[in-house]
């Protein structure tokens, strides 16, 4: 009997060491975000943390990053790829390739998967030779219409209603904006399922 009592503690504690080892799963994996994009992305996530007390918030920048690389940078996170992933895809792209664009965003929301939610921001620039980035943001708005996991951060309206945060470049925002935007994001960020 002693023996046996023995054989479960040495047991328990060995599975509550084993326990300790592994990696975090469940309600602490979900509270995990990938910051992942271009210049903008960068600026969002110098306030990021402060918005989302309690999630892990991973980075992925480069300041001219094309939304054609945004496929084949999140395949390389493979399984580890966190559950909520906001893309910043798009400003440094000509908007004149929309069926290319579409393309991007599709392949993406695929390689997220289903259960993880992917928030993809708006674009605000200028036109490019003349076109304007309207059609970026219908690929957009329709792509969130088809896939139940794709959410959008909608920063066109609130570029729209805030223009004094914008330089000359009409891209770039103030501190304030990106403070904005990462609060924004972070309402977003809510919305996705658990």
């Amino acid at each position: 009997m002693r023996r046996a009592g023995k054989a479960i503690l040495v047991l328990a504690a060995a599975t509550c060491a084993l326990a300790a080892s592994l990696p975090a799963t469940g309600a602490q994996n979900s509270r995990t975000l990938l910051d992942f994009g271009d210049s903008l992305a960068i600026g969002t996530g110098l306030f990021l943390a402060g918005v989302l007390p309690g999630w892990t918030v991973r980075e992925s920048h480069s300041v001219s990053r094309h939304a054609y690389e945004g496929p084949t940078g999140l395949r390389a996170f493979g399984s580890g790829l966190p559950r909520v992933v906001l893309i910043s895809l798009g400003t440094n792209d000509d908007p004149g390739t929309v069926l290319r664009f579409s393309g991007y965003v599709r392949d993406a929301v695929r390689i997220a998967g289903p259960h993880r939610c992917v928030i993809w921001s708006t674009i605000v620039r200028p036109p490019y030779n003349g076109v304007s980035y309207d059609g970026y943001n219908t690929v957009l708005r329709r792509a969130a219409r088809a896939y139940p996991n794709l959410r959008l951060l909608d920063w066109e309206g609130l570029a729209r209603a805030h223009p004094q945060w914008f330089g000359s470049d009409g891209v770039h925002p103030s501190a304030d904006g990106y403070r904005a935007r990462a609060a924004a994001v972070a309402q977003v960020v809510k919305r996705c399922p658990s």
